[in-house]
């Protein structure tokens, strides 16, 4: 993980988990810091938090002091694992780590894990962060780490 990507995750720390969301394809997101109102019209709009954290993707699990309690490879289907996950007290954010040259592990204050594990061969995403300010930060295999803004092109 380079410099600039640790310089943005120092502003998460603390920040309690405040939104959890197994989604399509079981992908999922997770929220930390205070929710902020969606001002779309959209009868279906969700309201995100300030910092969401996920994969659309990849494999994910989420372990309580070293002991798996749920993942996307799970044999329930998105609605049993939004159901498993509302159970989970994430707690507050405390690291963002790279376990390997292709996983990553967001850690919380409660003995709280979530692992974000590459599962694909091509150069999409498999973690990403959307911050304040329309920044977001996204790690791929192939590529590695990259900041650029959430509301335009790169």
């Amino acid at each position: 993980m380079n410099i600039e990507v640790r310089e943005i995750v120092k502003d998460i720390i603390g920040k309690p988990c405040s939104r959890k969301q197994v989604g399509r394809m079981k992908s999922l997101s997770l929220g930390f810091g205070e929710i902020v109102p969606n001002k779309s019209r959209l009868k279906e709009s969700i309201d995100y938090a300030e910092w969401e954290l996920g994969t659309y993707y990849c494999s994910w699990r989420i372990l309580k002091d070293g002991r798996i309690v749920c993942g996307s490879q799970d044999t329930a289907d998105i609605d049993d694992l939004n159901v498993e996950i509302s159970k989970i007290e994430v707690g507050r954010f405390v690291a963002l780590r790279q376990l390997t040259d292709l996983d990553v592990r967001a850690e919380c204050d409660n003995g709280i894990a979530i692992d974000f594990l590459a599962t694909i061969s091509d150069d999409d995403e498999c973690f990403h962060i959307f911050c304040p300010e329309n920044r977001h930060v996204e790690f791929k295999v192939i590529s590695g780490w990259k900041i650029g803004p959430s509301d335009k092109p790169w």
